[in-house]
């Protein structure tokens, strides 16, 4: 079982290694790969996001339909001037909104987790390997953060440039990108 391990971490290895290798030059491989890395976990986090997504969707919707349901009743009650209506009430509409909050820190999760797993990689792999500009004293975190950042936003504007368009499949509670 070891052995499976190593094996499918030395293929991960080679595969996430390979762009930095497109470039003779050390510095325009050291970024060219932590651009492509950085893309990549960008695709893969989107896509892991909206499928996520997709999965929760019939219970999104009923929790939100419950948020909607508790809080007409708690502005109902706080019309009537019923107390203690309007406070059962709104914290039940409360905790559908935990609940709701929750499935959004689950999509939230699985856009990052390609990022974190890059991130320990690279960590590993250029430990005490001096990098372009900042020598040893910064990790591969400072190159590959502000790429990734970068990379999120462009694919969420190629989203919603595609959904514009019409032609990206992409379901409309998908969470927005950044503007």
């Amino acid at each position: 079982m070891n052995d499976f391990f190593l094996q499918a971490f030395l293929v991960i290895d080679a595969i996430l290694v390979a762009p930095f290798r497109w470039f003779d030059n050390a510095q325009a491989g050291f970024v060219c790969g932590m651009l492509v890395a950085a893309l990549g976990c960008a695709l893969l986090g989107r896509a892991c996001a909206a499928g996520v997504a997709r999965v929760h969707r019939a219970k999104r919707d009923r929790q939100d339909a419950e948020i909607k349901r508790h809080q007409e009743l708690s502005f109902s009650a706080l019309a009537a001037k019923d107390r203690t209506t309007y406070l059962a009430a709104n914290h039940l509409a409360q905790e559908a909104y935990g609940n709701s909050m929750a499935l959004a820190a689950g999509r939230a999760a699985a856009l990052i987790w390609p990022a974190l797993l890059v991130l320990a990689w690279a960590s590993w792999r250029f430990a005490g390997v001096p990098l372009p500009l900042v020598g040893e004293s910064a990790g591969p975190a400072v190159f590959f953060l502000p790429l990734y950042i970068l990379a999120l936003w462009g694919v969420a504007r190629v989203q919603r440039a595609l959904r514009a368009a019409g032609t990206d499949p992409q379901p409309t509670h998908f969470p927005p990108g950044p503007k």
